[in-house]
């Protein structure tokens, strides 16, 4: 009897409501997607995957918030066109997953619509390592896209950009990383043996053979960094060890202009430290370093307690900066410098003003959190 009485109390209930529920409209959400990126200057992070989609996350400069999102494929590496209105990326897209083909491709995209424009097949061979700047480049001309492959062996890959298709397979090697000349089709890359060889791609994509320089560096005791800033019409890269060299990629063969070291009589065994951990402003002739201390054997990827700023010219350190789990950087050209940093463990992002008037100081603005899951990779524009 009690089941019988609640039944029916609920009954009733029910057609109680029934008629207020029927006098509401259901109006469904009405969801849209912008037609562009919101206006304002931009950064772009790699969040590169090794199990599923790499992401290129495109952030405001001024206050880290999400602009869109392009989504790759596995072990995605990005590069851009000058005016950052067009960005590449190569990444793998595995069939099975696990067993057969993989298909690897070069991507182009509208950096404001987002939207892909084309796809061009990329040798298999393609380096899958973290990202590197110097892993996809376009040439000073804009005429092709150099990719890196590994297999372990080592070559490049040219793309004529005008065609749509890979046209070449340069053999490099014992030599790792591109860095392209400022202009025409040429490349320079490192040598386990210590030196420096350039290429010159002729209009149908094929390769002189490597004009090689004297011994620049000693691999086994000052090796360098993968990475390479433009200052003025030569190369700058760093050791581990924490010595400055200067290459000029001019002429036929590579030449070292000048060498000297940036943490000479700095106590604390400072060294540099992370995956790109250098980033150069012009207008003042300013480089920034990652560093860190306890430098040893090993600790080249260690994350920057501090940031250092470097005068090129003068050789001099101006200013250290404290940070916390930096391992890459990005600094916009103009007079007024914002540098950007990440911690690609934490997946997070940082923006800091840069200040001239005090030395190139760094002072922390922003911090966006959980950008990605592993984000080594920050490209800022002017």
């Amino acid at each position: 009897m009690r089941i019988s009485n609640v039944l029916l109390a609920l009954a009733f209930g029910t057609a109680a409501f029934a008629p207020a529920h029927a006098q509401e409209e259901f109006e469904p959400e009405q969801l849209s997607v912008e037609a562009k990126v919101r206006p304002g200057p931009n950064i772009f992070v790699l969040d590169q995957s090794w199990k599923g989609s790499s992401r290129l996350n495109v952030l405001s400069a001024d206050d880290l918030s999400v602009k869109g999102i392009i989504s790759v494929g596995l072990v995605g590496q990005a590069t851009f066109s000058p005016d950052l209105k067009t960005a590449y990326l190569t990444s793998a897209y595995a069939k099975r997953i696990v067993r057969g083909p993989t298909e690897a491709v070069l991507e182009e995209y509208d950096t404001e619509t987002l939207k892909l424009r084309r796809e061009i097949p990329i040798s298999e061979k393609f380096a899958q390592t973290a990202p590197a700047k110097s892993a996809l480049v376009l040439s000073g001309d804009g005429k092709f896209a150099f990719v890196q492959n590994a297999t372990p062996a080592t070559s490049v890959t040219v793309v004529d950009l005008t065609s749509g298709a890979s046209v070449a397979e340069v053999p490099t090697p014992g030599c790792f990383a591109i860095f392209p000349a400022a202009a025409g089709a040429k490349f320079t890359t490192l040598c386990g043996d210590g030196t420096l060889a350039s290429f010159t791609v002729a209009a149908d994509g094929k390769a002189s053979p490597p004009q090689k320089s004297a011994p620049i560096f000693d691999a086994a005791k000052d090796a360098l960094f993968i990475q390479a800033e433009r200052v003025g019409a030569d190369l700058l890269f760093t050791s581990f060890n924490g010595n400055l060299y200067r290459v000029s990629d001019a002429g036929e063969a590579p030449k070292l202009v000048d060498k000297f070291s940036y943490v000479e009589s700095v106590e604390g065994s400072w060294r540099p430290g992370g995956v790109e951990i250098m980033a150069y402003n012009p207008a003042h002739d300013v480089l920034f370093v990652t560093m860190h201390p306890g430098g040893k054997e090993g600790s080249h990827k260690d994350a920057a307690t501090e940031i250092w700023a470097i005068k090129v010219a003068d050789k001099k350190v101006l200013y250290r900066s404290a940070v916390h789990g930096v391992k890459s950087i990005a600094v916009t050209q103009g007079p007024a410098p914002v540098l950007f940093a990440s911690d690609p463990e934490e997946g997070n992002v940082t923006r800091y003003e840069i200040d001239p008037e005090a030395k190139f100081a760094a002072k922390l603005t922003v911090t966006a959190e959980s950008v990605g899951i592993f984000v080594p990779l920050v490209v800022a524009g002017e």
